[in-house]
């Protein structure tokens, strides 16, 4: 059996539509929640009603990269898993970089190679999910007690602050400078240095101009241009 049919079955549908109904429907819950308590603090409905309507429209331009993300994914790894992960708290680029990781350590090229197998398949699902569940339990058991660390390292200063920024500066070195010197793609180092010279262009361009929507979303901005530079650049050079 070809692993799209599995990727495409109706039963991985299912399962996914149970799930992100689980997801909506805390959502909902949270959101009556919010208001029952924004009526106790004496909130007018107007206002809320305001603040709900702003949320979500600030929320369609970060969404922009995750439903490109969404759509690019869906080839290679059919259409309801991507939709799972990237609809509960996944993000682009974790995504992305998990299922590229568990595919190349099985020996295949990655996510665009056409001999991916069922058991390839699945162990993707199994690395996709099972790694981003590391947050959210070391957050259940650790957070507070690092947030109450974090914070009195941060008032004594010292080494760490020079510490957090040097670990900030080595994930964006991991998963930038591999990219950039990788001679053999020549495509893909045009496309990472168009990326990272979009984001910075674009924060510099909001706050000297003072656009504060353009700087706040410089890198999902600069996400959705780093892709249209990879459709151009594929084809010229392809």
């Amino acid at each position: 059996m070809d692993y799209l049919e599995v990727a495409n079955s109706t039963a991985l549908f299912i399962i996914v539509v149970i799930v992100l109904a689980m997801v909506a429907a805390q959502a909902v819950l949270f959101i009556r929640t919010a208001m029952k308590r924004g009526y106790e603090l004496g909130m007018t409905k107007e206002s809320m009603g305001k603040t709900i309507t702003n949320s979500a429209v600030f929320s369609v331009l970060p969404s922009l990269p995750i439903i490109i993300t969404l759509l690019a994914m869906m080839p290679a790894l059919g259409k309801y898993l991507p939709w799972l992960r990237l609809s509960v708290i996944g993000s682009a680029m974790y995504e992305s970089m998990a299922a590229d990781t568990a595919l190349t350590t099985l020996g295949y090229t990655g996510l665009g190679d056409p001999n991916i197998t069922k058991e390839a398949f699945l162990s993707v699902v199994w690395v996709m999910s099972l790694g981003i569940m590391i947050g959210p339990v070391l957050n259940t058991l650790f957070l507070k007690k690092y947030d109450t660390t974090m914070k009195g390292a941060m008032k004594a200063g010292g080494f760490i602050s020079v510490g957090l920024g040097s670990l900030f500066l080595g994930f964006l070195a991991v998963n930038t400078v591999p990219r950039l010197l990788n001679f053999g793609d020549p495509v893909g180092q045009c496309i990472t240095a168009v990326s990272g010279a979009s984001a910075v262009i674009l924060n510099y361009i909001g706050k000297k101009a003072k656009i504060r929507v353009m700087s706040e979303f410089s890198f999902p901005l600069a996400l959705i241009i780093g892709m249209a530079s990879a459709i151009l650049l594929t084809k010229i050079f392809a």
